[in-house]
């Protein structure tokens, strides 16, 4: 999956980028070399945040059959064991986002809305896990140039911002998927 990640300049922020490994279509895990982003062979750890919202974010999470269109031809995507091995009593949710469902959607300001509460939930395991406290989510709805904008910005305990992005989602990809 393509997309274009717009670090917000302006709030201060100094964002490094994903310690995720892209050819264009797939993202996986960058491995450590050493040093300062984690033991060798294990998995980089330099900008652990960040790397955490975007395979949150652009993980395909499983959808129910209800949410299916024509366009969607049956695939429910998500990962398989998400199907069969989540263990709710625990606390443990399929992780991912459904914003792969909107690919095809009409742009309007209700998919907006519903695009940002999307996000919102893709995003809880970062509270439930004690990473940050509060996610505000917020989408941009451009009906001429064709996009949605989507802002993310996530809170510790003291109130500070600890993470601040946005994304140019789906209408810009250029790999001819849905």
């Amino acid at each position: 999956m393509q997309i274009t990640l717009t670090p917000l300049a302006d709030e201060g922020v100094a964002v490094l980028p994903p310690d995720i490994v892209w050819n264009g279509i797939f993202g996986d895990f960058a491995l450590s070399k050493g040093g300062d982003d984690g033991p060798a062979g294990g998995l980089k750890a330099a900008n652990p945040l960040k790397t955490a919202v975007v395979l949150l974010l652009f993980s395909d999470a499983r959808a129910d059959v209800s949410d299916l269109r024509f366009e969607h031809r049956g695939d429910r995507r998500g990962w398989v064991g998400d199907g069969f091995d989540v263990d709710a009593a625990a606390g443990e949710a399929p992780l991912g986002s459904k914003l792969w469902l909107y690919r095809r959607a009409v742009l309007s300001d209700l998919t907006g809305m519903e695009m940002a509460a999307e996000a919102e939930r893709a995003l809880q395991p970062l509270v439930r896990q004690g990473a940050v406290v509060t996610i505000a989510t917020k989408a941009v709805v451009d009906k001429v140039g064709g996009r949605v904008l989507l802002m993310v910005d996530l809170y510790g305990r003291d109130g500070t911002k600890a993470y601040t992005d946005q994304f140019d989602l789906l209408w810009s990809r250029a790999d001819g998927g849905l």
